[in-house]
């Protein structure tokens, strides 16, 4: 099984924004980044997109979907305060998906940089690269048969 784990793209400044922190929308930068998005992850389908609910997040998985005729799932496992529910997101996905699915989560810097080291820790696999990685970078996380087999850091696209 691939898990995918994208880190959303470029947003509004959290300073220039008023209101709720997940209706902070992509800037003109996170939008080409969204659209680019396959180029990072590469080939293969995914049988499932699942974002946190933050409008920035929705509008960076949103185009790959698209592209690949799938919808976007909301999840509340990866908002931005989600913490360990992400690690257990990732538990039920590998004792629920067959070692041939590929699932792509788009999430926050706080849900990555608790969660690539938390299955780190558990499977006994060093990360390679310091998370949480670029804004619109990937972390592709390769399972087989219950065992994190290799971890593949990607950089957004350019």
């Amino acid at each position: 099984m691939r898990i995918i784990v994208v880190r959303h793209g470029h947003a509004e400044p959290k300073k220039e924004r008023r209101g709720h922190d997940a209706d902070r929308p992509l800037v003109a930068r996170g939008r080409r980044q969204a659209d680019r998005l396959g180029k990072v992850i590469g080939g293969g389908k995914p049988k499932r997109v699942v974002s946190s609910p933050a409008i920035r997040c929705v509008q960076t998985a949103q185009p790959f979907a698209e592209k690949r005729n799938l919808s976007v799932e909301l999840s509340p496992h990866l908002s931005r305060d989600a913490g360990q529910a992400a690690v257990e997101l990732c538990r039920q996905l590998l004792s629920s998906e067959t070692d041939d699915t590929t699932v792509v989560l788009c999430t926050h810097r706080e849900v990555i940089v608790e969660l690539l080291p938390q299955l780190s820790k558990e499977f006994a696999h060093k990360l390679g690269h310091r998370p949480p990685g670029a804004k619109g970078g990937a972390w592709i996380l390769r399972f087989r048969a219950g065992k994190l087999e290799k971890v593949d850091y990607r950089p957004p696209a350019a």
